[in-house]
């Protein structure tokens, strides 16, 4: 399986209880996905490998209690807290085909690391990451030279492209020296 096909959606951090019951924290803003969820994969971010439960490569919830910062889950074939410590710090894991549809014009950070952007047809760079500092969401780009921040606002951005990984800005003069 190719760790790149999956994406995260939480991370086991600690038991709840002697019965096997973990805690995780989500990693995704729909925590809500979770209600319809009835299995997932767990990825070992340290050996770099998919956990299996010995008989699949599938975790299956047979309990979930959905809080505002956390969900409690039990898994299948796991009810003592010395098996369950086996999974603390794995990954919960989707497939990439089963991610959350979003509306258009909005994008997964993720699909957006790694663009190149253009400014008016010009290379200048490509997308190292999105953060944001309170004021919205800025493309932090890697230029030959250095790294720019560019807002992510229709007064700069033209056109995205996740598929072929193009953006297309139009940036005021001076705005990448």
């Amino acid at each position: 399986m190719d760790r790149n096909n999956f994406i995260a959606i939480g991370k086991i951090v600690k038991t709840i209880g002697i019965k096997g019951n973990l805690k995780v924290v989500y990693l995704t803003d729909f925590p809500e996905r979770y209600k319809t969820l009835e299995k997932v994969f767990l990825f070992d971010e340290d050996k770099n490998v998919f956990l299996t439960n010995g008989k699949s490569v599938y975790f299956y919830f047979t309990e979930k209690k959905i809080s505002d910062k956390y969900i409690n889950v039990k898994f299948r074939d796991y009810d003592s807290i010395e098996k369950s410590r086996e999974l603390i710090n794995g990954f919960i894991m989707i497939e990439e085909k089963d991610k959350v549809k979003l509306n258009e014009g909005i994008y997964f950070y993720h699909d957006l690391t790694g663009c190149e952007v253009y400014d008016k047809g010009k290379f200048i760079g490509i997308v190292n990451s999105v953060v944001n500092y309170g004021s919205g969401d800025l493309f932090s780009v890697k230029t030959e030279i250095k790294e720019i921040l560019i807002p992510f606002r229709k007064e700069f951005i033209e056109k995205i492209d996740t598929v072929n990984k193009r953006i297309d800005a139009d940036l005021i003069e001076g705005f990448t020296d």
